[in-house]
């Protein structure tokens, strides 16, 4: 049973790469050229604090619900408050402290579902000290989420809370103790070493298909569950370039016009000769990453059962394949880690901040 802490009325659980998060003031955020909406409450102090200088904020336009304006940028895309030569601090925080950032500066870099078992609180690794987390060699696995990273409670995200629980396939609904089990043993799959990151989403893959044949009568769904996980076979996974570019190109086109959907990667599979040797040793990171991606996703409750949630799956790995390549192309590093975290930040700007949920999920279906 999911059984995080409770802090208040909101239980909050990560996972362990996860659980130690503080931001370390790298500033990707604040000179990723985004549009942060104001509330209008953090507005009027900060419009009291900082003065009306026209730069501090963009106020002409169509804005979310409930906000004022938005924080001015400079023409390089870096927010006007962000502070580069005072040791890449936001001026805002500095000055009046976390509780009058902005509702998206504050959250950064969470990822958060709220449903019946409490905030599932991921992170997305476009935030540099959020990719350097999965580097560690440590077992991965979901845990209470401490206050500093439930923001006391506080964390926002795609609230499913009154949603009925995801599909087991078109038609038939899970319950919510099963669904649990099953993101919990593919979190397991993904973090043993006994095969790589394609074969542990193929077993994923086969114990799902075995779990989607289950109607209701016989054995509880969670029961069986925990059955199709532990003879799930070890399953080899060939490599298929051309799926990597068909499901890269699937991400690429859930992209809304005018967000600068990122350039495709030319001669994919050309490339991807450089990168095979040195691959399996990001293996294990690589897993950490997807089992990120697979916690709390908010696929779930988009799509049409959990054969989406695993081809969201093959969709981050391909991705990360491709991102690898252009970041290994234009990279003078000698080991491998450095190019795989930025090919990780460069997958989850893509499949985190860019990608509509909603359209992905349609298309994995």
């Amino acid at each position: 049973m999911f059984q995080p802490r409770d802090h208040g009325s909101v239980s909050a659980s990560c996972l362990s790469v996860h659980r130690d998060y503080v931001c370390r003031h790298e500033g990707a955020c604040c000179t990723a050229d985004w549009a942060i909406p104001v509330e209008a409450p953090i507005y009027e102090t900060l419009r009291v604090h900082f003065g009306s200088d026209p730069a501090l904020f963009e106020l002409e336009g169509p804005r979310p619900e409930g906000a004022a304006a938005y924080l001015g940028r400079r023409a390089t895309g870096t927010c006007v408050f962000f502070e580069p030569d005072r040791g890449r601090l936001c001026a805002v925080h500095r000055e009046l402290g976390a509780e009058r950032l902005p509702s998206a500066c504050r959250q950064f870099p969470r990822v958060v579902l709220r449903d019946g078992r409490g905030a599932l609180i991921s992170l997305s690794h476009y935030c540099p000290t959020a990719a350097e987390l999965l580097s560690p060699d440590a077992a991965i696995e979901i845990v209470s989420a401490p206050a500093r990273l439930a923001l006391d409670g506080d964390v926002e995200g795609l609230d499913a809370r009154d949603a009925l629980p995801p599909l087991l396939g078109p038609g038939m609904l899970m319950d919510l103790d099963a669904y649990d089990r099953w993101e919990r043993r593919a979190i397991q799959a993904l973090s043993k070493d006994d095969r790589d990151a394609a074969g542990a989403i193929e077993r994923i893959a086969a114990a799902t298909r075995s779990i989607q044949s289950w109607r209701p009568g016989g054995a509880p769904l969670a029961a069986v569950v925990e059955r199709e996980f532990d003879v799930a076979p070890a399953c080899e996974a060939k490599e298929d370039l051309c799926m990597d570019e068909v499901r890269s190109s699937v991400a690429l086109a859930s992209v809304p016009r005018g967000l600068g959907c990122p350039d495709r990667v030319d001669r994919f599979r050309e490339a991807w000769r450089d990168v095979a040797p040195w691959w399996p040793e990001a293996d294990r990171v690589v897993r950490r990453y997807l089992s990120a991606r697979l916690f709390g996703n908010w696929v779930a409750y988009h799509g049409t059962g959990l054969h989406g949630i695993v081809e969201y799956l093959r969709v981050c790995l391909s991705v990360l394949k491709m991102e690898t390549v252009r970041h290994a192309r234009s990279s003078s590093a000698s080991q491998p880690w450095p190019i795989v975290k930025e090919a990780i930040r460069s997958a989850d700007l893509l499949l985190v901040h860019l990608s509509d949920p909603t359209d992905l999920s349609r298309r994995l279906s």
